[in-house]
């Protein structure tokens, strides 16, 4: 067998494996909700972004810590939505599966939430928030 010789399939990649995060939206580290959504994440070594203003105009897949698209114009006035907003990143559906129990168990289950997929990682994360919210909300969520 030759130095050459690999078990492994031409062209595929081996993706580095990233830590999850979680960008929060009101829910305050100081308050009792922000504070337990926290502790859940932090029980799983999921890290915990709390997202600014000033990041709503930004891609959520920046603001998330990775990779986005900055346009040439991104809007910075974009109004604050008023909800609480959990945007998981680079989470399995092993971790999700988690989280979601470990929310219910801790009572503190944020309504709205969304996956950054590649779909979504290039939105304003302000505008993705809305959008969220407002599907849940259509849905009968609080």
């Amino acid at each position: 067998m030759s130095a050459k010789t690999s078990k492994k399939k031409p062209g595929k990649k081996v993706k580095p494996s990233r830590s999850a995060t979680a960008v929060l939206w009101g829910l305050d580290p100081s308050s009792e909700r922000g504070a337990a959504v926290r502790a859940v994440l932090r029980e799983m070594d999921v890290r915990a972004r709390t997202a600014r203003v000033e990041q709503l105009g930004l891609p959520a897949g920046i603001v998330a810590g990775g990779r986005g698209h900055v346009a040439p114009s991104a809007p910075g006035g974009v109004a604050a939505p008023d909800c609480e907003f959990a945007l998981l990143c680079g989470f399995t559906n092993a971790q999700v599966d988690e989280f979601l129990a470990r929310s219910r168990e801790a009572g503190c289950v944020v309504g709205a939430k969304a996956l950054l997929t590649s779909a979504n990682r290039n939105w304003p994360l302000g505008r993705l928030i809305e959008a969220v919210a407002a599907e849940h909300a259509a849905m009968g969520g609080a």
